[in-house]
């Protein structure tokens, strides 16, 4: 599939490599090896890819995350608050935190690591002094949060933390989403400079089969150049940070009819 050729278009052929597209969802997949990981975390076992007849099928952990870009999109198209995508991070700049505000964008129930179809999307944490740039930062660390689930889901069920994280997709164009990102991983993210990383992966892999590329090492570095974005967030920051997120988490799937919490 596309979240598959994503991942090779990353160069993501050894076992750990791990990648997440930032679209209208999210999307991550981990290279697992020759071997199947069955997950009991909330992930999908599944295929990374076989770049041919005699080559190993390697395997993958997936997680989705419905709403993404999507959350931006209800911020611009339903409630007026900006009017292009990237107005999002420009108002997010100016408090430089969501003032205490969470959002779960729950629009569509909760995938990965959850799978509670009936969750609601809530705000939780507004007071009098709340203004739209809390709320557009509230949007993009929504979308980091929701990354950070399904990297803890995946640590759980490989046993070992995930490495650096691969990133492509129109968000990542937000270098402050980005730097979210890391710091509540505590984890790099490298993000390409051209970051179309499915259609290169499909193209690579049609390439291949047909012999214009001769190696499966030679999708290495076909996204050019990279910056990597590196971890800064203290620990106790981070650890309270994502506690209040698993808080509002908690809400969102109480709210839900015939919730039984």
């Amino acid at each position: 599939g596309d979240q598959h050729a994503a991942l090779l278009g990353h160069g993501g052929l050894d076992k750990g490599d791990c990648k997440n597209t930032f679209g209208t969802g999210c999307f991550m997949v981990a290279n697992t090896g020759e071997e199947p990981v069955p997950s009991t975390s909330g992930l999908l076992t599944t295929i990374s890819f076989k770049l041919g007849p005699e080559a190993p099928t390697q395997y993958g952990l997936e997680g989705a995350i419905a709403c993404a870009g999507r959350t931006i999109q209800w911020l611009r198209d339903n409630m007026g608050i900006i009017k292009d995508a990237k107005d999002t991070e420009v108002l997010a700049r100016k408090v430089g935190d969501g003032g205490g505000l969470t959002m779960v964008p729950a629009f569509s129930g909760l995938f990965a690591p959850y799978w509670e179809e009936q969750a609601k999307a809530i705000f939780v944490g507004a007071t009098l002094y709340t203004t739209k740039e809390h709320f557009a930062y509230a949007v993009l660390e929504s979308v980091a949060m929701q990354t950070c689930d399904i990297c803890e889901a995946m640590e759980k069920d490989l046993g070992h933390p995930v490495g650096n994280l691969l990133v492509d997709g129109g968000m990542t164009a937000s270098e402050l989403m980005m730097e979210m990102q890391a710091n509540l991983l505590n984890t790099p993210v490298i993000r390409p400079d051209m970051p179309e990383a499915t259609a290169l992966g499909g193209a690579f892999a049609a390439g291949l089969a047909v012999g214009f590329w001769e190696k499966a090492d030679e999708c290495r570095g076909l996204l050019g150049t990279v910056k990597t974005f590196n971890p800064k967030m203290d620990e106790e920051d981070r650890f309270q940070a994502r506690k209040r997120w698993k808080g509002a988490v908690a809400l969102s799937i109480a709210a839900a009819p015939n919730s039984e919490f």
